[in-house]
């Protein structure tokens, strides 16, 4: 606990000046409130006639999030010579492309349509199948570029080897009492657990515990893709670009990422982003991301559970 505190103390003392810190707040300011005024994700991108445009709309929104951080950091950092980095446009363009693609993917259900599948079980399967895809979309492409390109990122943070695991374990202890209160809410437990009931184990006459279980593993992965392109990608594999400045312009565009969430899950993921981006530069790896984000999620469902047995 005491070394991320330090890591986080010490990053924000080499990194905060009024003015930049200043211009970051009003810009994210400015796009959540004009995001939730005019509902930008839920009522105009989402509910765009042409699906397959949705990926085209969801890389300006993406791209707009990270560049005009970018821009801010320039002006700001005094980091001019960035702007004609070949390296630095390829890799970050290729990064929003990956995150239009998984969030506007469109061939889903054109997909399912290919075979016949019991209407009971159908949303069971598009859940996992979606779930899936995205690590099919985000993360495979991202380990063949770091193959590709013999980064020295080490996978992007996949196999940092001395990786203390034990402060992100003792930090979901702590939230655990928080997640225990909040699932008596109302909202909790008619959001949560995300996993419905339904007949899938008997119609594939699998065990009662297998479609749930697939449900759950799926449903972590993609919080794992998560971590992957933003700590892991956006964050690490830029780090021999821009430095600690890597930061900022993946917090903005995982701050976009939750427009579709409500205001308040899209507000605090400017901290959650900004810690765990912290955390993943001086770490070099993007594990503790993965077993808070995870280890919450998992959490809020085994609880949701819980609320629905007792």
């Amino acid at each position: 606990m005491k070394k991320i505190w330090s890591l986080l103390k010490n990053h924000w003392k080499e990194d905060f000046t009024p003015g930049y810190y200043s211009s970051i707040t009003l810009f994210l300011a400015l796009s959540l409130t004009f995001n939730y005024y005019i509902g930008l994700e839920n009522q105009v991108i989402d509910r765009h006639p042409d699906k397959f445009i949705r990926i085209f709309w969801y890389f300006l929104l993406y791209g707009t999030a990270y560049y005009s951080m970018f821009f801010l950091m320039v002006f700001f950092k005094k980091r001019k010579d960035l702007l004609a980095s070949t390296p630095f446009w390829m890799l970050t363009l290729t990064g929003i492309l990956l995150l239009a693609i998984n969030s506007g993917f469109p061939y889903m259900s054109l997909f399912l349509r290919q075979f016949e599948i019991d209407t009971k079980i159908y949303l069971w399967i598009f859940s996992v199948a979606n779930n899936t895809i995205g690590f099919l979309i985000v993360s495979l492409p991202l380990i063949l570029l770091a193959l590709l390109t013999r980064t020295k990122t080490k996978f992007y943070g996949l196999t940092s080897t001395r990786f203390d695991f034990k402060p992100y374990f003792i930090l979901l202890l702590l939230v655990l009492p928080f997640i225990a209160l909040a699932s008596f809410e109302n909202s909790f437990q008619n959001y949560y657990p995300t996993y419905k009931s339904n007949s899938s184990a008997e119609i594939l006459n699998w065990p009662a515990w297998l479609p749930m279980f697939i449900y759950e593993f799926v449903y972590g992965l993609d919080f794992f893709n998560t971590e992957f392109i933003f700590r892991g990608f956006m964050v690490i594999g830029l780090a021999h670009i821009l430095g600690k400045d890597a930061i900022m312009p993946m917090v903005f565009a995982y701050c976009f990422l939750h427009f579709g969430k409500p205001a308040g899950e899209a507000i605090s993921s400017i901290l959650g982003g900004y810690v765990l981006g912290v955390i993943a530069f001086y770490s070099r790896s993007i594990w503790g991301g993965v077993i808070l984000h995870i280890g919450i999620a998992w959490m809020m469902e085994l609880l949701a559970y819980f609320q629905k047995i007792y």
